[in-house]
C-alpha cells in the first residue's frame, strides 16, 4: 500500500459544534485502525489561513504545514499521518479529549499552550507586524500603544488576537480597539483596504497571501519579535502540537528527527519557497 494511499485528506470543511466533533471524509473516531507495524495519528487542521493549510480548487487539503508532514510521512515507515479538517476552536478540543492526535495549523508553541499540549520542533520562524493601507501614518508605527484607539479585527484563539488583547490587559487607559469577527480573511484584508477597521496584526506571509494584491493598496509593517516576545508572551517559532490525552513521546521523537534531516538537507527550506513566494520561513535560531 502506497504512502499517498494511507494519507488521504478530509474533503471539504466541516461545520462543528463547540464540543460535538463529527469526522469529515473520513469518518469514525480519534482510534484508528492501524496497519500492521505502522501507527496512525489523526492530525487535524482548520483548512485556514492559506498557505498553511487550505483547500484547493479540487478541494484537496494542502498547503505548507500539511506537505510538510507528508514528507515527514515519507521519512517514518512505522507512522501514518491521517487529516481532518475542523473549526478552529474545535482543534483544541480534539486535542483535549485525545480525538485528535495531533494539530497542524500554524500554531505559536506558546507558555500557555505548553502546559497542555506537547509541541515538535519548531518548522516555522515568523515575522509579526502590522498591514495598512499605503500612506497611513500607521506605517510608522514600531510598537503597540501607538495602535491605541484603532480597530482591528480579532478572531477568538489565534495568537495574533491573543497578543492584542495581552497589550489591552496591561494598557487598559489605552486599549486597541478589536472587532471580534468570523469573517474569512479575504474579506478581513478587503474590508481593511475599504477603511472598515484601520490595520490588520498577524504575520507576513498572512499578509502577502491574503492583502498582496497590488488593487488592494495594503502595505506590511514589521515590528519586532523581541518586543513582541518579551512583552506579550508571544512565540514566533510554529510547531505541530500533540494530544496530552494519550504518551505520544515516541512518535514525537520519531518526527522532530525526521524533521531535522528534512531542514539539514534543504528540503524544508524549498517547501517554504514553494509556498510563501520565495521567503524561507525555516527557523534560523
Amino acid at each position: 500500500m502506497t504512502r499517498l494511499t494511507r494519507t488521504a485528506a478530509a474533503i471539504g470543511a466541516l461545520t462543528l459544534a463547540a464540543i460535538g466533533l463529527s469526522a469529515c471524509a473520513s469518518g469514525g473516531s480519534g482510534a484508528q485502525a492501524d496497519e500492521p507495524g505502522v501507527k496512525t495519528l489523526l492530525v487535524a487542521t482548520g483548512a485556514s489561513p492559506k498557505p498553511y493549510t487550505y483547500l484547493d480548487e479540487n478541494d484537496k487539503l494542502t498547503g505548507y504545514d500539511i506537505e510538510l508532514l507528508r514528507l515527514i510521512d515519507e521519512k517514518l515507515p512505522d507512522i501514518a499521518f491521517k487529516f481532518e479538517v475542523a473549526d478552529f476552536p474545535a482543534l483544541f478540543a480534539g486535542l483535549d479529549s485525545g480525538r485528535f492526535n495531533v494539530v497542524a495549523n500554524n500554531l505559536s508553541a506558546t507558555d500557555e499552550r505548553r502546559k497542555k499540549y506537547d509541541f515538535s520542533d519548531p518548522y516555522i520562524e515568523a515575522q509579526f507586524g502590522i498591514t495598512v493601507p499605503q500612506g497611513s501614518p500607521l506605517a510608522a508605527v514600531t510598537t503597540l500603544d501607538q495602535l491605541a484607539g484603532k480597530k482591528a479585527y480579532g478572531e477568538a484563539g489565534l495568537n495574533f488576537t491573543k497578543v492584542l488583547e495581552a497589550y489591552n490587559a496591561q494598557h487598559p487607559d489605552k486599549k486597541i480597539d478589536i472587532e471580534y469577527t468570523e469573517l474569512d480573511l479575504q474579506t478581513q484584508y478587503k474590508n481593511l483596504a475599504a477603511g472598515v477597521v484601520d490595520f490588520a496584526f498577524s504575520e507576513k506571509v498572512v499578509s502577502q497571501g491574503y492583502g498582496g494584491d497590488p488593487a488592494l493598496g495594503l502595505a506590511f509593517v514589521p515590528l519586532d519579535g523581541a518586543y513582541l516576545t518579551q512583552n506579550f508572551g508571544t512565540n514566533l517559532h510554529s510547531a505541530f502540537a500533540f494530544s496530552k490525552a494519550t504518551d505520544q513521546s515516541a512518535q514525537i521523537a520519531e518526527i522532530d528527527r525526521a524533521l531535522k534531516a528534512l531542514i539539514a538537507d534543504g528540503t524544508v527550506s524549498e517547501l517554504s519557497k514553494k509556498f510563501f513566494d520565495g521567503v524561507d520561513v525555516t527557523p534560523q535560531n
